[in-house]
C-alpha cells in the first residue's frame, strides 16, 4: 500500500483490506466532524465494496453518506466545493486495474497534512456505534456548471473523438459534447472494460488515433479511470505529450482569463514560461505533484496552474484539481474560433527521461553531491539546473521507490537525450 498526500493506493486483499478501507474512511470523519459527507468511485470492479466499507465507516459515526455512484474524481471535486462538504474517492487514479484507492476531499480541495496524518496515523477507536443514513447521490453540477461556463451550442460542428478508457469520464463526456454541439464518435466506452492501459500517458491510444484519421476529427481526447488526466491526439492522428496539451490549454485559458501568473510544478515545460512572457505575465514553479501545485497557487493567489507530466490542467476558480473536461473544453472552442491551425500556435520543447533503480538513501547522497558541483542549480526538490540553449534538467529521487528519475528538456530529442543520459551517469556515479 502506498499513502501519500495525493491519496491511498493499493491492491484489495493484498496490502490493502476492507478493514482498513473502513478504518480510514471513519478516521477521516472523527477528523472532519461533518454531519454529511459525499461519496462517488471510479469503475474498477473492486469500486462497489470498496465504497461500501467507507459508507459504513462514515455512517458508523452518525453521518449521513451521499453515494453518486461512478462519477469524475473532478465531478466530485466541484460537488464539495459547492456543497462544502468532505468527500472521498474511491480510486487509483491512473494505476492499472487490479489497484485502488481512496482520496480525501474537504470543500473541495485536498486534505492537508494535519488531516493526512489523522487518516492514516492511528487505528481507528472503538466508540459508540451511531447508524447514519447512506442516500443516493442526484444530479451531480458539473455538467451544468460547464454547460453555462462554455456556452450550448458554441463548439458546433468541432469533430471529437473520444477514448474513455473504461473509466468515470464516460458519465458526462458524450452527453456534455453534444449539448455543446460537437460530432463525437467514442470508444471504450463501456464501465469498467479496460482494454488499454489505464494511464492515457503510458499507452499509445492505437484505436483513439484510428478513430481520429477515419473520422476526419479535429481532436482526439484519451482519459484516465477517475477522468482527470487528459491525453490530445491532433487532427493529424498524432499524440502529443502531456506538456504539449497543458501549454495548447493554458494559451487558451491565459487569453479567456487575462491572468498574469500561472503555477507549474518544477517538471513542467518551459513553453508555460513563453506563453507567459508574450503576455507580461509570471510562472511560478512549486514541487512536483498536484496537492504542491494547488498550495501554491493558494498561497500566491493564482487562478491556473497544472503538471505537465500529467496533462492536468488546474482553473482554481472552477476545481482545485486536474480537471480533463476543462483543458479539453478549452482547447475545443479555440479549434471553433480558429482552426486546426490552433495545434502550431504554441511552442514546443522536447523531453527525455531516465529512469534507475537505486536506494534513496544513496540517491539522497548523491543529490547533495551534484547540488555541490553547481551553485546555481535549484534544490527545492531533488536537482534542477538550467542549461544554456533553451534546456534543462532534473534528478529526482521517487517518493515511493527506490527509483531516481532524470528529466530533461530541450528544442530537440536528440539533444534532450543526451542532457538526460549524461546527468543519469552523473547521478549514478555520485550516489556510490
Amino acid at each position: 500500500m502506498i499513502a501519500t498526500l495525493s491519496g491511498i493506493r493499493g491492491i484489495l486483499n493484498s496490502d490493502l483490506s476492507l478493514a482498513e478501507v473502513s478504518n480510514f474512511a471513519t478516521n477521516f470523519g472523527k477528523a472532519n466532524g461533518s454531519r454529511e459527507f459525499l461519496l462517488a468511485r471510479d469503475s474498477r470492479t473492486t469500486g462497489p465494496v470498496m465504497s461500501k466499507a467507507v459508507a459504513a465507516g462514515l455512517s458508523s459515526l452518525g453521518s449521513t453518506v451521499q453515494d453518486y455512484g461512478i462519477i469524475s474524481t473532478p465531478a466530485l471535486f466541484r460537488e464539495s466545493r459547492l456543497r462544502q462538504r468532505p468527500a472521498v474517492m474511491v480510486t487509483a487514479s491512473h494505476n492499472e486495474p487490479e489497484f485502488n484507492g481512496l482520496k480525501f476531499l474537504v470543500d473541495g480541495a485536498g486534505i492537508g497534512k494535519e488531516t493526512f496524518d489523522a487518516v492514516v496515523g492511528a487505528p481507528g477507536q472503538v466508540g459508540e456505534f451511531r447508524a447514519g443514513l447512506i442516500r443516493e447521490g442526484r444530479n451531480p453540477s458539473y455538467v451544468g456548471d460547464l454547460l453555462e461556463r462554455f456556452g450550448a451550442g458554441s463548439c458546433e460542428g468541432v469533430r471529437v473523438a473520444l477514448d474513455l478508457g473504461g473509466g468515470a469520464a464516460i458519465a458526462h463526456a458524450v452527453p456534455l459534447l453534444t449539448r455543446l454541439g460537437c460530432e463525437v464518435a467514442s470508444v471504450n466506452d463501456s464501465y469498467g472494460v479496460f482494454n488499454r492501459r489505464v494511464d492515457p500517458v503510458a499507452d499509445d491510444l492505437a484505436l483513439l488515433r484510428k478513430i481520429v484519421k477515419e473520422k476526419e476529427s479535429d481532436v482526439g481526447l484519451g482519459f484516465d479511470c477517475d477522468g482527470d488526466r487528459l491525453v490530445i491526439v491532433d487532427s493529424s492522428g498524432r499524440k502529443r505529450t502531456g506538456d504539449y496539451m497543458l501549454t495548447l490549454a493554458l494559451s487558451e485559458m491565459l487569453a479567456e482569463t487575462r491572468e498574469k501568473r500561472v503555477v507549474v510544478s518544477l517538471d513542467t515545460t518551459q513553453a508555460i514560461d513563453d506563453l507567459a512572457k508574450k503576455t507580461g505575465g509570471e510562472v511560478l514553479r512549486s514541487k512536483v505533484g498536484e496537492a504542491n501545485v494547488v498550495t501554491l497557487m493558494k498561497e500566491k493567489g493564482a487562478r491556473l496552474g497544472g503538471e505537465g507530466s500529467s496533462g492536468g490542467l488546474i482553473d482554481g476558480a472552477f476545481n482545485y484539481c486536474r480537471d480533463s473536461m476543462i483543458a479539453a473544453l478549452a482547447i475545443i472552442r479555440a479549434l471553433k474560433q480558429r482552426g486546426r491551425s490552433f495545434y502550431d500556435s504554441v511552442p514546443v520543447y522536447q523531453q527525455e527521461r531516465v529512469a534507475m533503480e537505486i536506494p534513496r538513501t544513496r540517491v539522497q547522497k548523491g543529490i547533495k553531491k551534484l547540488g555541490s558541483k553547481y551553485d546555481e542549480a535549484d534544490l527545492m526538490d531533488g536537482f534542477k539546473l538550467i542549461l544554456p540553449e533553451h534546456s534543462w534538467v532534473l534528478v529526482r529521487p521517487s517518493g515511493t521507490e527506490n527509483l531516481v528519475r532524470v528529466s530533461a528538456e530541450a528544442r530537440t530529442s536528440a539533444a534532450a537525450a543526451r542532457i538526460a543520459n549524461s546527468f543519469a551517469k552523473k547521478i549514478r556515479e555520485l550516489s556510490g
